[in-house]
C-alpha cells in the first residue's frame, strides 16, 4: 500500500488561490490571530487550536460567518494531523457550509479538498470523488488551473485504488505534464511517485523505481518530511518485489526514523506493517505478527480504514502461513468484507487467495473454489499485459509530447534567432549603403573642389603672366620714349626759358 492516501492532502497547502472577495467585517482584528496560528500550526497544535479557537469566538461575536469558515476549516486542517479523523471530518463539512454561506471560496476551495482526501482515506471513494468534483468545478470557475489539475491527480488515485490503472495513468500523465510546464516542484513529486506506484502494481518494477528515484532527486531541494516518508515506502516495497531484502529493509527504516519524528502517525503504521510483510517473507513470523498488529493498532486508532484492511491481509498470511488457520480465516474476512465494501481491488485479491487456501485446508472445496475463482478474475484484470503496454504507451506519448515541445522551442527559438540575424544584416547593409553612398558624394565634392582649385591656380597663374607682360611692355616703352625725348640736362642747356 503506497502513501499516496496522504499526497491528496497538500495541495490544500501548496495550491493558494487568491479571490477576489468582500466581506463587510473588518479584517484587521484578525491579522494578529492568524500569524499566530500560522507559527502554531505546525510546531504546537494544541496551542494552533486554541488560537483557532480564539478566532472562531471573535467570529460568532461579530455574526462574520466568512472568518467562522475559516476557523472551521482551520480546526479541520489541526484534527487531521492529529489522526481525529471524526472531528476533522466534522468541522471540513461545516467549513463548506459557512463559506458557501459567507461566498468564501478560497476557504470552500480548500474545505472540498480537506474533504475529500478524508473520505479517501475512510475508502469512501465516491464521496471522495463527489467533493473532488465539486473542487474542480469551483477551480475552473476561477480559472485556477494548478487546482485543478492537483484534483485530477487526487481522482486518478481514486481509480488507482479500484484497480483501474489506465484511468489512473491518463489523470497523472496530464497532471504531470502541466506541473513540469509550470515547475511546480510539490505536484511533479505526487504525479511522479503515484506513476511509479501504478508501475511497480503492475510488475514493472525497474520502471516503478525510475519515477520513484526521479522525485528523490527533486526532494534534495524539497523539503517535506511527510511526503518524503511516503516515497521512502514505496521505493522500499519495489525493492521488496525485486527481493532486495536488504534495500528494502534501508528505506524502510528511513521512512518510520523520519514518521517517527514527525510523529506521524499514519506513515509510520504503514511502514511497521511493510516490514512485517518482509519479516513474514523471511519466515520470521513472531517479529512479523508482532509489527502487523501494532500496526492495526495505530491505524485503529487513527481510523484509517484502507490501514487496517492492508493489515488485516498481512496478519492473515502470517497465521495461514504458521498453519493457524482459525486465525487467519478471520484477519482474512475482516479484510476481505473492508475490501469489497471499499472496493479495494488489491487486498481483496490478496484476501480472496488466503480464503481460497484456508477452505481447501479445511476440505470445504466449494468455499475454495468460490475464493480462487474470485483471486484468478481479480489478478487477471490488475496485471493484463495491455494495461502495461497501454501505460507505457502513454509514457512515450508523453515522452514524445516532450520533445516535440523541446523540438518546437528550439526551433522557434532558432527561428528569432534567424529573424534578428536578418533584422541585424538588414541594419548593416542598409547602414553600409548609406556610408558608401556618403563616401561616393564625398570624393565627388572632393574631386570637384580639386577641379576648381586647379581652375583657379591656373587663372591665377594666367594673371600673373599677364601682369608680368604688361610691366615688361611698359618698361619697354619706358624706355623707347626715355630713349627718343631729350634729357633734362640737354634742354636745361639749350632751352633754358
Amino acid at each position: 500500500m503506497s502513501s499516496k492516501i496522504v499526497i491528496v492532502l497538500f495541495p490544500l497547502f501548496f495550491s493558494f488561490f487568491l479571490f477576489s472577495q468582500k466581506t463587510t467585517t473588518d479584517s484587521s482584528s484578525y491579522l494578529s490571530l492568524f500569524k499566530q496560528y500560522e507559527i502554531f500550526s505546525n510546531s504546537d497544535r494544541k496551542k494552533g487550536l486554541e488560537v483557532v479557537n480564539e478566532i472562531e469566538n471573535l467570529a460568532i461575536k461579530n455574526k462574520s460567518n466568512f472568518f467562522i469558515a475559516d476557523a472551521y476549516l482551520k480546526k479541520a486542517i489541526l484534527y487531521y494531523f492529529e489522526s481525529n479523523v471524526d472531528k476533522s471530518k466534522q468541522y471540513g463539512l461545516k467549513a463548506i457550509i459557512a463559506a458557501n454561506e459567507s461566498d468564501n471560496k478560497k476557504v470552500l476551495l480548500r474545505a472540498y479538498n480537506l474533504v475529500g482526501a478524508i473520505y479517501y482515506n475512510l475508502a469512501d471513494f465516491k464521496k471522495s470523488e463527489l467533493y473532488y468534483l465539486k473542487k474542480i468545478t469551483l477551480a475552473k470557475q476561477f480559472k485556477d488551473t494548478v487546482s485543478e489539475m492537483a484534483t485530477y491527480y487526487n481522482i486518478g488515485l481514486i481509480y488507482f485504488q479500484q484497480g483501474n490503472y489506465l484511468k489512473s495513468a491518463d489523470y497523472n500523465f496530464i497532471a504531470l505534464d502541466y506541473f513540469k510546464r509550470t515547475k511546480d516542484t510539490f505536484n511533479i513529486l505526487s504525479s511522479l511517485q503515484s506513476i511509479g506506484y501504478t508501475y511497480m502494481n503492475l510488475e514493472d518494477v525497474p520502471t516503478s523505481l525510475k519515477f520513484y528515484k526521479e522525485a528523490l532527486t527533486l526532494f534534495k531541494h524539497y523539503k517535506d518530511n511527510y511526503q518524503l516518508a511516503g516515497l521512502l515506502i514505496d521505493i522500499s516495497t519495489s525493492y521488496k518485489k525485486q527481493k532486495k531484502t536488504d534495500s528494502a529493509l534501508y528505506y524502510l527504516d528511513q521512512a518510520l526514523k523520519i514518521s517517527a519524528k514527525e510523529k506521524d502517525n499514519f506513515h509510520f503504521a504503514l511502514a511497521t506493517d511493510s516490514k512485517a510483510s518482509i519479516y513474514a517473507d523471511n519466515k520470521n513470523f513472531e517479529q512479523a505478527l508482532l509489527l502487523s498488529k501494532e500496526a492495526l493498532k495505530t491505524n485503529q486508532q487513527s481510523q484509517l480504514q484502507i490501514g487496517m484492511c492492508e493489515n488485516y491481509g498481512t496478519i492473515s498470511n502470517v497465521y495461514t502461513q504458521l498453519k493457524n488457520y482459525d486465525s487467519a480465516l478471520v484477519y482474512a474476512k475482516k479484510g476481505y468484507n473492508m475490501s469489497v465494501l471499499f472496493e479495494k481491488a488489491t487486498i481483496l485479491k490478496d484476501c480472496a487467495k488466503i480464503l481460497s487456501t484456508i477452505y481447501e485446508v479445511k476440505k470445504n472445496s466449494d468455499s475454495a473454489l468460490k475464493y480462487f475463482k474470485i483471486y484468478s478474475s481479480i489478478s487477471d484484470s490488475l496485471k493484463t499485459e495491455g494495461q502495461l503496454r497501454g501505460i507505457a504507451q502513454k509514457e512515450f506519448l508523453y515522452e514524445k509530447q516532450i520533445q516535440e515541445s523541446l523540438r518546437a522551442k528550439e526551433k522557434q527559438l532558432s527561428d528569432t534567432k534567424l529573424e534578428k540575424q536578418k533584422q541585424i544584416n538588414l541594419i548593416v547593409i542598409t547602414a553600409s549603403l548609406l556610408l558608401a553612398i556618403f563616401l561616393l558624394i564625398s570624393v565627388i565634392n572632393f574631386r570637384q573642389k580639386q577641379k576648381a582649385n586647379a581652375l583657379v591656380l591656373s587663372q591665377k597663374k594666367l594673371l600673373e603672366e599677364k601682369q608680368i607682360e604688361i610691366i615688361a611692355s611698359i618698361n619697354y616703352a619706358s624706355r623707347i620714349q626715355k630713349a627718343l625725348l631729350p634729357s633734362n640736362k640737354y634742354i636745361n642747356k639749350y632751352i633754358k626759358n
